[in-house]
């Protein structure tokens, strides 16, 4: 039953689709390709208002451990966006894969 449900996805023609599904997902598509450029634009802003990093880890030779300020990072606003760049990577990179994977099942690429 799953076998011949997932050949039916993958064939060539659109006789085993439900119009719906080949009416939809080229617009499925187009909002995936927006969000992934707004979050794009989004993560390279974080990344250019971000200050660099300064270093303070424990220090082996000096003995001067790190301060509060560097300890509890997640708290300010550098680890914020720190935090913003991580989450807007992920989300990248699985509405990346989504949507490869609706292109490549459903083919819709316009060459049938």
């Amino acid at each position: 039953m799953l076998n011949n449900w997932a050949w039916q996805l993958l064939a060539d023609t659109d006789v085993g689709r439900p119009q719906w599904i080949t009416n939809s997902f080229p617009i499925i598509q187009g909002v995936i390709i927006a969000l992934i450029s707004v979050i794009s634009i989004v993560m390279v802003i974080a990344i250019l208002v971000s200050p660099p990093e300064s270093g303070n880890g424990n220090n082996a030779i000096t003995g001067i451990s790190e301060s509060y300020y560097a300890k509890n990072r997640s708290h300010n606003n550098q680890g914020r966006i720190r935090n913003l760049i991580i989450i807007c990577g992920v989300t990248i990179a699985v509405l990346t894969i989504v949507f490869f994977i609706l292109f490549g099942i459903f083919n819709m690429s316009g060459s049938n």
